[in-house]
């Protein structure tokens, strides 16, 4: 007899690999029909990436936010809150980090990082909390109110920062103190000579261990799960859904703002507007793809930043939009293949 955890594993492995596989032949039908050699592209695509030091880097530094936003969004997802809103909230927290750490030049850097830290997560929960509390106290979907609140994060940003903190002529703030900025990896090895790549990619892998142990491993975990299983069940069993879901969602959106340290600390030095180029909706798909295990989002994220870094080497040979034409056909994959092979196992939902 095998156990329901490794029925689920199981599971996951097929899903997973059936979606991927699918995807695979559909894109390179999608190739052939504009005319192209699909070998050819998937060649490119691979030396590009893969092939050199600059081009891995460039890769990892891709995946480290799709890592960062997959577990906060993972979080919500275990408790059947479908967060919409990451994109915004993401952009809040990097936007009060860049602010932040202007302000605090003066104290040693790790003290600087903490606080820095410490108050994008705060805004970025206080934007999750919104609709939060709005899901409980009116019961409105959150895919409505996180949506909207997309709209309404970036709007306030850009009248703070036109108007109050964006250097002349530009849209991004000023750059922070140089001692604040986050190690790259091409200081340590000329493999990554000239990549992007910063020390927030073990930050994010950190991040992915420590939201596997808490959703797994943790008494609190197991809540989540129970809510996110069946909310008017989870009452039996002494639990307050409506307190899990305010948490859950506090959690799941201040993580997202950690994504700052990767443009903000690792590469830019400043907040740019529209630097995360919707890698909170990106990571919708990237948690999806995972089944939104926090181990298993490394790898989805790492797909989809081979896909994001392999997608400009193959510009010149097929639009560049093919890359998002691939990840809408992941979505769609792993959403009805999921239903499938769930049946098969007849895993409950």
């Amino acid at each position: 007899m095998f156990s329901r955890t490794s029925i689920q594993t199981k599971a996951n492995i097929i899903s997973i690999s059936l979606s991927l596989a699918a995807t695979f032949i559909i894109t390179a039908l999608l190739i052939i029909l504009i005319g192209k050699n699909p070998i050819e592209v998937f060649g490119n695509m691979f030396s590009e990436v893969f092939l050199s030091g600059y081009g891995i880097g460039q890769t990892l530094f891709k995946t480290t936010p799709l890592i960062i936003c997959g577990c906060g969004l993972a979080f919500c997802f275990h408790a059947s809150i479908f967060n919409i809103g990451a994109e915004g909230q993401l952009n809040a927290g990097a936007f009060a980090m860049s602010l932040i750490a202007l302000k605090l030049g003066a104290f040693p850097w790790y003290i600087s990082i903490i606080i820095c830290i410490v108050v994008a997560f705060g805004v970025s929960a206080l934007f999750g909390l919104i609709p939060a509390i709005i899901k409980i106290k009116k019961d409105v979907s959150e895919v409505i109110t996180t949506i909207m609140m997309n709209f309404i994060i970036m709007a306030l940003i850009n009248y703070f920062l036109v108007d109050f903190f964006a250097v002349k002529s530009t849209m991004h703030t000023e750059k922070i103190p140089e001692d604040m900025m986050l190690m790259k990896f091409s200081s340590i090895t000329s493999f990554f000579q000239g990549s992007s790549l910063n020390i927030s990619f073990i930050i994010a892998l950190a991040l992915a261990v420590i939201s596997y142990i808490v959703i797994y491993k943790t008494k609190f975990g197991y809540e989540i799960r129970a809510v996110g299983f069946n909310p008017s069940a989870s009452k039996y069993i002494g639990l307050s859904p409506d307190k899990i879901i305010i948490i859950t969602f506090i959690i799941g959106a201040g993580i997202t703002s950690l994504t700052g340290l990767n443009f903000i600390m690792g590469y830019k030095g400043f907040y740019e507007y529209g630097f995360s180029n919707n890698v909170g909706f990106t990571a919708i798909a990237v948690a999806l793809l995972a089944r939104n295990n926090p181990i298993g989002i490394i790898f989805s994220a790492l797909l989809f930043g081979v896909l994001d870094s392999g997608g400009l080497a193959v510009n010149e040979i097929v639009p560049k939009e093919i890359v998002l034409v691939v990840q809408g056909v992941i979505i769609l994959t792993i959403l009805s293949i999921n239903t499938i092979v769930d049946k098969k196992f007849n895993i409950a939902k």
